[in-house]
């Protein structure tokens, strides 16, 4: 097996474990609903910047059960931890943004390291601004299923 796969299997694992033993502040509609949302997002978003821009490949650019294993596992469970712990505060949710697009960051350089992700001319500074956009929708997210309309 690639070292990209050992790579992202073995985030997977460590996101699921972080995900089921941490403390919950979500309830389990809020847990349920982010989950579908992250991996609809993350699908959609990697079929267009992947497959039809062709602006990077997950280890080879045919689309593999391994592929769509780790897009519903990773992606959502990160997505549901981030937004777990996301402080309600706009000062405090300032740093945690950073905090978050840096970790996000460092795990996609790490996922280039390791193979699992090669670039074809996407890069890390187009990275920092989905991620930016994808914690604030999150933010909107939890807003929106906790509203009462």
């Amino acid at each position: 097996m690639h070292a990209g796969n050992w790579f992202a299997y073995a985030s997977a694992v460590v996101a699921i474990a972080a995900l089921i033993f941490s403390p919950r502040r979500l309830t389990k509609r809020e847990i349920y609903i982010t989950y579908f949302v992250m991996i609809a997002l993350t699908i959609y978003t990697d079929l267009f910047f992947g497959l039809v821009l062709d602006q990077y490949d997950f280890i080879n650019p045919d689309v593999s059960a391994s592929d769509l294993i780790l897009q519903i596992s990773l992606p959502p469970t990160a997505g549901v931890l981030a937004l777990n712990f996301m402080p309600s505060g706009v000062k405090r949710f300032i740093g945690y943004l950073i905090l978050v697009v840096a970790l996000a960051l460092l795990f996609e350089w790490l996922s280039l390291r390791t193979g699992y992700l090669v670039y074809k001319g996407w890069s890390l500074y187009y990275s920092l601004v989905v991620y930016v956009i994808g914690l604030l929708f999150l933010r909107w997210h939890l807003r929106f299923i906790r509203s009462e309309g």
